[in-house]
């Protein structure tokens, strides 16, 4: 056994943020992921004038947990398409920081900055990779806002999310030095399936790295606002470590996957209509579940540049 214990930050089952004031805040489990009752605030993400102290209790929430879950009781209806919300939504997203230019893929819309991710049995989901959204781009984003607007019948179609600070922290003292050493390089991954089924073959796939880009980062990298060090390596968008030859760059990033999908790192949220989550990109990973084939799913999501509040 190579893996050290996390000592969880938890007192009388709440963590951190609510010893700061927010009562209202619940962890999942001990290293990722905590609930938020904006209601019990007084707050509701359906009114703009609430929208500021609502991104301060959140980003209290998501600097402390990785994740902050809000299940809202002002907006829990059956509604595939709800614009008004998405707007109330998209809007509080930008009390955080600045928001994404449109996505590439995802975004259908290329003048808002609102994500569309969807499946149905005509288009199977096909992201079921941990990963950080964007990690091969200049400045990986600081945060999401996911929201579902459309969940399978039958159940399924959770998402799970992991703490790259705790995994790192668990890792032998010897290794995390070695570690601290190395960077790696990231690209566009997965993506390059979109560019060459699309009829682009090898080509399309050139053309989407032109469009993507590569980046090169620190296998370790310290939290800008919270100081904690976090592993910053992911299976869809990391290709290599930089210095080592092909098979040893394989397996050790093989080792650092499977060190950090341990459950003993992650959280798992079921969604319900009505749900949002905000998480920071910089401390977590995320996995969507795939196991809804022949159903429908469709998932809203702003992504956010910048963290305006904690400075960075």
């Amino acid at each position: 056994m190579i893996c050290r214990a996390i000592a969880p930050a938890i007192v009388g089952g709440t963590r951190i943020a609510s010893r700061r004031g927010l009562s209202s805040v619940r962890a999942l489990t001990p290293a990722v992921g905590a609930t938020l009752s904006l209601e019990d605030l007084g707050l509701s993400l359906s009114s703009p004038e609430d929208h500021s102290a609502a991104a301060e209790a959140v980003h209290r929430v998501v600097m402390d947990h990785g994740v902050c879950f809000l299940r809202r009781g002002d907006n829990n209806n059956n509604n595939v398409e709800d614009d008004e919300d998405d707007k109330a939504l998209v809007s509080f997203a930008r009390r955080l920081g600045e928001l994404e230019k449109p996505h590439p893929i995802y975004s259908p819309d290329s003048t808002s900055p609102l994500a569309v991710v969807a499946h149905d049995a005509e288009h199977p989901p096909d992201g079921a990779e941990w990963h950080t959204d964007c990690s091969w781009s200049e400045a990986p984003p600081f945060a999401s806002v996911l929201w579902p607007r459309l969940l399978p019948a039958t159940g399924g179609g959770d998402t799970l999310w992991l703490s790259t600070s705790a995994a790192f922290e668990s890792l032998p003292q010897g290794m995390q030095s070695d570690l601290r050493s190395l960077e790696a390089v990231h690209d566009m991954g997965s993506f390059r399936n979109a560019y060459a089924a699309n009829g682009g073959g090898a080509a399309g796939i050139a053309e989407g790295h032109a469009r993507f880009g590569s980046a090169i980062y620190p296998v370790v990298r310290a939290h800008p606002v919270t100081g904690r060090e976090c592993l910053f390596v992911n299976e869809s968008f990391t290709a290599s470590v930089v210095g080592l030859m092909a098979d040893e760059s394989r397996r050790l990033l093989s080792y650092l996957f499977d060190h950090m999908q341990r459950p003993d790192y992650q959280c798992r949220w079921r969604w319900q209509l009505g749900d949002v989550a905000i998480w920071d990109n910089r401390s977590t990973q995320h996995y969507a579940c795939a196991d809804y084939a022949g159903y429908s799913r469709r998932m809203h999501r702003v992504t956010v540049l910048d963290d305006r509040i904690g400075g960075t």
